[in-house]
């Protein structure tokens, strides 16, 4: 039984012509730390976009326990999971961004 608890294969990300991931490969083990750096702009917070499915792959899949994450093989194609099981898989995975502003905010959130 492998002890990876997260594993990304061929995983990238395009936004219109821009390819700002491509062919990511990454196995993280359970219990170890790993820290994503690189200049600005190099792609870091999309990468933990994909992860946590925030933002999906292009391309590629992500497997988080061993399982497909905002996605599922039904037999014979990738299919989407409904967004309530995407919600509650994302509630398993935790992650730090340097800044909040990474994320846009609703109307709602702001006080």
């Amino acid at each position: 039984m492998s002890d990876e608890l997260l594993r990304l294969e061929g995983v990238g990300k395009r936004f219109g012509q821009a390819e700002v991931l491509a062919g990511i490969d990454l196995g993280v083990a359970r219990g170890e730390v790993v820290a994503v750096i690189g200049p600005s702009g190099s792609g870091k917070s999309t990468l933990l976009r994909c992860i946590n499915h925030l933002s999906p792959p292009t391309s590629g899949h992500v497997w988080f326990d061993g399982k497909p994450i905002g996605e599922r093989h039904d037999g014979t194609r990738w299919v989407a999971r409904p967004e309530r099981e995407v919600d509650a898989q994302r509630a398993r995975i935790g992650m730090v961004f340097q800044r909040f502003h990474l994320f846009p905010t609703s109307p709602r959130s702001r006080t």
